[in-house]
């Protein structure tokens, strides 16, 4: 019995060393690649090699909406959607490195590049 305490004491303190598989940044890095990959992504920037359309979402609108957006800063762009692929990649690095508040910064300005996809 004596023994099991080190062995259990030292197995804990080794756990609580790594990091969270499940952050509130990572969650959004997920939601941010999903939107990404969404048919309004794909009518903006095309289809990129290695990526799949995801289908059948029930929260998915049944037909993609032609309106404008009401501020035109906010338009998406080709090459504002492959600059927030590329932040989204630095995002998840300083999530893994467990830099909370350097993630969300670089999704802030990830969001502010997708803009609003059709």
């Amino acid at each position: 019995m004596r023994r099991s305490r080190p062995l259990v004491a030292a197995a804990l303190l080794a756990c609580s060393a790594l990091p969270a598989l499940a952050t509130p940044c990572g969650q959004q890095v997920s939601a941010l690649q999903r939107r990404l990959d969404s048919v309004g992504a794909v009518r903006v920037a095309g289809l990129e090699p290695g990526h799949t359309l995801t289908t059948g979402s029930v929260k998915a609108l049944p037909h993609v909406l032609n309106e404008q957006p009401s501020n035109p800063q906010v338009k998406s762009t080709r090459e504002n959607i492959a600059a927030a692929r590329v932040l989204i990649r630095e995002a998840q690095s300083e999530d893994q490195e467990g830099n909370q508040r350097a993630c969300e910064n670089i999704l802030t300005d990830a969001k502010r590049l997708i803009g609003a996809l059709p």
